[in-house]
């Protein structure tokens, strides 16, 4: 089947985006699926493994040149030894445990990545210690304003009209219900993009849920019991095999509105375009305007998903960084409100099992490029050996690896969620062929696999129509 003959028969055939298709995939390879989903994170090999399992045929287009989303793994060149620079660890559930033995996966418990390290709170400003700092507990006053609001603990299904109070910057919010002194514990997550003092209370309560509390109080969590965090998704890949294009993106894409519609997409790839055909499209890549301008957004989809952004992120390996190995280095402003890190910067530096090679998290304003990341972080590290005790301050640092999360956990503003934007989301599922899962609504791996799990039947019987 030719690609300029798939084009053709779309009733938008005379648009820009069909002439596109028709020219890019002229003649290119024909890939016919049950399903196709773009992003093989989490939620995207989940949601694969599952629809296979469950007999349908799949597609994974994903961008990079490996599943895993936000896991990063590096692997020491002189050892082998693995080294997680991404997700640290996952919640202890029935689902997670489940998923990773579908997967062959042996699990133990998991622990954080300062576990085993001091650390050291250190403005990366001007590398001076912070003195009598430390990070309280989240209390039972914090506690009490999260169960005020059960519907933000498995997703954002939210009332109409949103509270008032949800909308308020975080920094206000405590200061209304003096919650005070729990400043530092909610501000001390690493892996949260952007200044923390102006992050909503809901988008507070709806990461710092129930799930994370467990994880970080009770330790309830489970790893890779070899330590290898990217293990899952290498079996996943290898029992995808062909299923799965990796270091591929797609150019342009039709939808139709029936279900015998379906979905047509010119997708490049590293050997050339290639032309999917399939019944139903799952998006779990982060659903913004930039990831979804190629598929074809009628107005109604472009007004909602031109509403949310994703914050800037970016995780690294470093050897010989020059700073001693007992401590892992944590940022905290002097005199910025909460002692919240300035931006943009590195959030910290965590020594690994290999000696010498350490990994950082970095978060921005704006977008930024692998070159000013690391030219940025090397301009901390000479920072801090001259300032940190038995630091070498010749050492110089060398990048190993680099991961980009960037656009991480999508929000949309104040007015856009009292406008019923996250309703307006949930109403997309299933609209032209089309069905969400991601990081947009909770955070948590096992949430996420929660909520597709839930998407599944669904899809399925929408493939079948």
């Amino acid at each position: 089947m030719k690609s300029v003959a798939i084009c053709s028969s779309l009733s938008l055939a005379v648009s820009a985006l069909a002439s596109k298709c028709a020219a890019q995939c002229q003649g290119a390879e024909v890939i016919t699926r049950d399903v196709a989903i773009i992003g093989g994170g989490a939620t995207g090999t989940y949601a694969a493994i599952n629809l296979k399992d469950a007999g349908k045929s799949i597609v994974v287009v994903e961008k990079k040149g490996e599943l895993g989303g936000h896991t990063a793994t590096y692997h020491d060149p002189a050892t082998g030894t693995p080294v997680n620079y991404g997700l640290q660890v996952y919640y202890d559930h029935p689902l997670s445990r489940a998923f990773f033995s579908r997967l062959n996966i042996s699990v133990s418990q998991g622990t954080f990545p300062t576990s085993g390290h001091t650390p050291k709170y250190i403005d990366f400003t001007d590398g001076v210690e912070l003195s009598n700092y430390s990070v309280p507990g989240v209390n039972d006053d914090y506690l009490a304003e999260l169960h005020k609001y059960p519907y933000l603990e498995n997703g954002l299904e939210l009332p109409d009209p949103v509270p008032e109070d949800l909308l308020l910057p975080w920094s206000e919010y405590m200061t209304k219900f003096n919650i005070t002194d729990d400043a530092f514990a909610t501000y001390s997550r690493p892996a949260v993009a952007g200044d923390l003092t102006k992050t909503l209370a809901l988008f507070v309560f709806n990461n710092l849920n129930t799930v994370m509390l467990e994880e970080e109080i009770d330790g309830k969590t489970i790893v890779n019991a070899n330590g290898d965090y990217a293990e899952p998704f290498r079996n996943a890949l290898a029992e995808l095999g062909a299923d799965v294009l990796l270091n591929s993106t797609v150019a342009s894409g039709q939808r139709g509105a029936k279900p015998s519609d379906g979905v047509r997409l010119c997708v490049s790839t590293p050997s050339g375009s290639k032309q999917i055909v399939a019944k139903q499209l799952v998006f779990a890549a982060p659903p913004v305007l930039d990831n979804l301008a190629p598929f074809g957004l009628d107005a109604r989809e472009e007004n909602i998903v031109s509403k949310f952004a994703g914050g800037f992120y970016y995780t690294g390996v470093v050897t010989n960084p020059g700073l001693p190995q007992n401590h892992s280095y944590v940022n905290r402003g002097q005199t910025t409100e909460s002692n919240v890190a300035s931006l943009p910067g590195n959030i910290m530096f965590n020594p690994t099992a290999v000696e010498g090679t350490w990994y950082y998290w970095y978060t921005a304003l704006s977008a930024m490029t692998q070159d000013q990341v690391e030219a940025a972080t090397r301009d901390t590290l000479k920072r801090l050996q001259q300032s940190v005790a038995g630091a070498d301050a010749a050492a110089e640092p060398q990048f190993v690896a680099y991961n980009s999360h960037t656009p991480l956990h999508p929000t949309a503003d104040a007015d856009a969620i009292r406008a019923g934007v996250y309703r307006d989301m949930y109403n997309l599922q299933g609209y032209r062929n089309t069905w969400y899962t991601g990081s947009l609504m909770i955070t948590g791996s096992p949430q996420l696999w929660n909520i597709t799990s839930q998407l599944l039947p669904k899809i399925i019987a929408a493939s079948e129509q």
